[in-house]
């Protein structure tokens, strides 16, 4: 005689006599089983085919030939889980990390199970129910290493599987409980299947309205429910157990039949309380961090993307100039005033990070103030809460204002642009003095011969006497060109050493006055305090200071007065160093005209003078000195004269 099989789960739905057997199974909201001891799926509802990623449960079942090696991450899970199983007779809440079949996708369950055995006691199937807590288990992680101080959110989620029966006089009747109400509620199945009732007074004084509303109106409506509330479960009387807990709870139901009986739901409880102390832990933590990012001046948002509506702190709105209670709190409020070129990659951006593709949204755009002003700003956002498809429902994050740092990079770019600019225009200079040079040679070479031929007129001798002068003055301009533009370049040619500062001075002022070129005022007067003094040796190149001393004593003969002065004093400084001043006599110059003294081919208007020049003397001299590690100074004011400093370090007498 074969002893009948122990009740399951369909069995018990059997047992009832309404509808049909499998509907429970196949119609749960949470993936459910039957399986072999040895591994082998024997039935799969169609939540876990789905979860699995089958079109239908003989595909799954076809696919899937062992359970332990391949449903679980860890294969030993699938042994703990049997074991567990067979000495308890059913597990409630066991989690384990899992791959789905298709897919191979690692997500985090809740396996809650029982065995089936038949009148002999003897082992048929087990039967179970999985339930993916994928994003509980990772919010869980996340607040975990953001708030070290709380607990962490148990993975074992009891939870209540029940079919209930609503008559038309508004009884209801359970058809089915889990094993998971005696840890939730403290009652064995019978006993809630027994009297329905039973429940209600477990719930909590102030919810006990919004429940009896929320489930009339579903079983009216004939449509899903899912409800939050709390319960109010007694004490055991055990030691340290004797006071009334409150628990909360998360409730979901659906429709699977409706006749002249009444209408059948099946439906799943969960305890949420750790959940919502977690929430509360959260929300704490996040106002703590909302905080402290207000003390480092980020304006901080905080986005219900399921409502569209939008928190934003104080230092958020001081930012744009407006007073919290003139902000709009959706959204689109700072949406449209975003500049719109910068409108599409913020919207590319967010939806990268909505889409899993960034951990993060961060962009930088444009918004427009309240005074009309554009303010540079980099946001950056996290999704905290994903709803049940995935999609996000809340997120937070914050702006820093950039503008500062925007402007910075485009004066460094503007830099860039001149800096890149004037390099072409040295590398033209330098090219085209190159170019100037062999012609201008051949010029004055044809010059020369022609001035030394005795038979020249006199006539044409004065002729060819000022092409000399020409040639010779366009080939000094040239030399200056090629030297100005190989400083600005960093390729002057210097041959550092002791140079006796006050010689150079009288080499250079006998060489300028003996040059039939140079005009001279009528009674110019020159004075060199240093004249016959102890020799002052400088650290230079003796041709380039010359050069450059050269030119700073024909400026002072050029643009002096009648019956002026030139007074030249040379001396060391206290601090190792050599100054040589040359002071004129003449007109001096405005600030402004001293702001361009050293640009190139700057005349300051002596091009109106009839004086000769170039302008480039000043600005070589200048790039002279500092090559040879000095520096010039100006001084000079409109009808005082103009005084040049250059300073020098000062260098060893040499050994002879």
């Amino acid at each position: 005689m074969t002893a009948a099989p122990a009740p399951s789960l369909l069995a018990a739905t059997a047992a009832g006599g309404h509808g049909d057997a499998s509907t429970l199974f196949d119609l749960l909201p949470v993936g459910a089983y039957r399986s072999t001891p040895q591994g082998t799926m024997l039935r799969a509802n169609a939540a876990l085919v789905r979860f699995n990623g089958y079109a239908n449960e003989r595909e799954l079942l076809a696919a899937c030939r062992d359970v332990a090696t391949e449903a679980y991450v860890d294969p030993q899970q699938r042994a703990r889980f049997v074991e567990r199983l067979e000495r308890d007779g059913q597990v409630t809440g066991f989690v384990s990390e899992m791959l789905r079949h298709r897919t191979r996708e690692r997500v985090w369950v809740s396996e809650n199970a029982h065995i089936v055995r038949d009148g002999a006691g003897q082992v048929l199937y087990y039967e179970g129910t999985i339930e993916e807590i994928t994003d509980r288990v990772r919010a869980q992680a996340a607040l975990q290493r953001s708030e070290a101080h709380l607990r962490l959110i148990t993975e074992h989620l009891p939870g209540v599987v029940y079919r209930v029966r609503t008559t038309p006089s508004g009884r209801r009747m359970f058809e089915f409980v889990s094993e998971g109400v005696r840890s939730l509620f403290g009652l064995e199945p019978q006993q809630l299947m027994a009297d329905g009732s039973l429940i209600e007074a477990f719930r909590h004084p102030d919810d006990r309205e919004r429940i009896a509303e929320a489930i009339a109106s579903s079983v009216r409506s004939a449509k899903p429910l899912t409800i939050e509330f709390r319960i109010v479960v007694p004490g055991d009387g055990a030691p340290g157990n004797d006071a009334a807990r409150t628990k909360w709870l998360q409730v979901t139901s659906a429709p699977v039949i409706s006749d002249e009986a009444g209408s059948v739901r099946i439906g799943v409880m969960i305890d949420i309380t750790q959940s919502k102390q977690a929430e509360v832990a959260l929300r704490e933590s996040e106002q703590r961090w909302k905080l402290a990012l207000e003390a480092t001046g980020d304006g901080v948002w905080d986005w219900d993307i399921e409502s569209g509506g939008e928190v934003y702190s104080r230092r958020f709105c001081e930012m744009y100039g407006f007073e919290p209670e003139e902000i709009e709190h959706r959204l689109d409020f700072f949406d449209e005033r975003t500049h719109p070129d910068d409108v599409p990659q913020m919207q590319r951006d967010r939806q990268a990070h909505f889409d899993r593709l960034t951990p993060t949204y961060v962009n930088e755009h444009r918004i427009r103030c309240k005074d009309g002003s554009w303010k540079w700003v980099l946001t950056r956002g996290l999704v905290i809460r994903r709803d049940a498809q995935g999609r996000p429902a809340r997120m937070i994050g914050t702006h820093t204002d950039i503008t500062a740092q925007k402007q910075a990079a485009a004066l460094r770019a503007e830099r860039d642009r001149a800096e890149s600019a004037d390099r072409a225009k040295t590398q033209l200079l330098s090219r085209v003095s190159h170019e100037l040079r062999t012609p201008l040679n051949a010029v004055l070479g044809f010059g020369q011969l022609l001035e030394s031929d005795p038979s020249l007129a006199e006539r044409h001798r004065a002729w060819t006497q000022q092409i000399l002068a020409s040639g010779q003055h366009l080939l000094g301009l040239v030399d200056d060109v090629l030297d100005l533009s190989s400083a600005h370049a960093g390729q002057l040619n210097l041959s550092l050493g002791a140079v006796e500062l006050r010689q150079a001075v009288a080499d250079c002022w006998t060489m300028l006055i003996v040059a039939p070129a140079t005009p001279r005022p009528a009674g110019l007067r020159y004075v060199d305090e240093g004249a016959g003094g102890a020799p002052l040796w400088v650290h230079a190149d003796g041709r380039r200071l010359k050069q450059v001393l050269s030119n700073l004593l024909s400026n002072a003969v050029k643009y002096n007065r009648p019956g002026g002065e030139v007074r030249v004093r040379s001396a060391a400084t206290a601090d190792g160093a050599v100054e040589l001043q040359v002071a004129d006599t003449g007109s001096g110059m405005s600030a402004e005209q001293l702001a361009r003294l050293f640009n190139p081919f700057e005349r300051l208007g002596a091009q109106h003078t009839g004086v000769q020049g170039s302008g480039l003397g000043l600005a070589l001299s200048k790039q002279l000195v500092e090559a040879m590690g000095g520096r010039i100074e100006v001084h000079s004011a409109p009808g005082q004269g103009t005084r040049f400093t250059v300073r020098l370090d000062a260098a060893p007498m040499p050994a002879y």
